[in-house]
């Protein structure tokens, strides 16, 4: 599903079905709907999938920082990302980037931005578009349990699982070095950085409340890299998660 307004993407969302889909369609359109703004447009397309094709695996475990301001916020993200790796320069430049809008333009994207961890530079063929993660779900038993560990701990959201899936999908791949996230939703104001190591870090008060600019960096070890391969696997490769973290 995608839903835009005035041809600006509000927001998308997708599911992994094994064979009937039909009963997916009004959570899918709930979803639209219950953005922060109406869109005018949404699109529902529905592909076929190879079962033999898809990849299982477990989910990011799952840890919340809560921080004071937004820049507490970035001064631990950045720590984390420093962690696992990435360059002071990527760290700034994505930061950048996130706050004044991802798009030349300076407009939040569909998609998510590619960056070099140790220059900063972006890799993503469209700088307009970015690289949009699709083709990733859990199992329904998986999905149940994640749900009731969120509301036991008061952190449940759809944003959250949706955040997790995209997340674990992109930590699976051995390029990634880490990701970092901050919502665009204006009302919706934590973030995260995740990584293979780290996990999915959640951190609270990543932005002000009304700001609507947001987006997602992922960071990549360049060498080695095969970039139609790597946004192959992110756009195309099916993932679903069977097994819950912690």
């Amino acid at each position: 599903m995608r839903s835009s307004l005035n041809e600006a993407h509000i927001s998308g969302a997708e599911r992994l079905v094994d064979g009937e889909f039909v009963h997916v369609l009004p959570e899918l359109m709930l979803q639209a709907i219950s953005s922060y703004k109406i869109p005018d447009k949404i699109i529902i397309s529905v592909d076929a999938i190879e079962p033999s094709s898809v990849i299982y695996t477990r989910s990011l475990d799952i840890k919340t920082i809560e921080s004071s301001s937004p820049e507490d916020s970035a001064k631990i993200s950045a720590d984390i990302l420093n962690e696992n790796g990435v360059s002071d320069a990527a760290i700034e430049k994505a930061f950048y980037l996130l706050r004044t809008g991802p798009s030349p333009a300076g407009r939040n994207m569909r998609g998510a931005i590619i960056m070099d961890a140790a220059t900063g530079e972006r890799m993503e063929p469209d700088s307009s578009r970015g690289i949009r993660v699709s083709r990733i779900d859990f199992t329904v038993n998986a999905r149940n349990s994640l749900e009731k560990g969120l509301k036991e701990r008061g952190i449940f959201h759809r944003r959250v699982i949706d955040a997790i899936a995209i997340a674990s999908k992109v930590a699976d791949k051995n390029e990634s070095i880490a990701e970092l996230c901050r919502s665009d939703d204006p009302e919706y104001t934590t973030g995260y950085v995740a990584s293979k190591k780290s996990g999915y870090v959640r951190l609270t008060n990543m932005k002000e409340k009304g700001n609507p600019i947001g987006g997602r960096v992922f960071f990549v070890n360049r060498q080695d890299l095969n970039l139609e391969e790597y946004i192959y696997y992110l756009e195309k490769q099916p993932v679903i998660i069977d097994r819950p973290g912690e």
